[in-house]
């Protein structure tokens, strides 16, 4: 559960980032948010590093989740 809120509070902090630069558009947003959720997948997939693989599902599920209210944007 702490690994999903500390997830969601780095992208939300990078949504703000991206609001106050004027660059939360879908061109920026969503190749951005694809390659988390590919990030998320190879934390699940390695081998080596328990903490990887502790934070890839809430990195996988919030990519996911921004993914999705990105390609809402204009």
């Amino acid at each position: 559960m702490y690994s999903f809120i500390a997830a969601l509070g780095f992208y939300i902090i990078i949504g703000l980032v991206f609001w106050r630069l004027k660059l939360l558009k879908r061109k920026y947003l969503e190749p951005l948010f694809m390659w988390i959720m590919l990030l998320g997948i190879a934390f699940l997939c390695q081998p080596w590093f328990m903490v990887f693989y502790t934070y890839g599902y809430a990195v996988l599920l919030t990519g996911t989740a921004a993914y999705i209210f990105s390609i809402h944007l204009k």
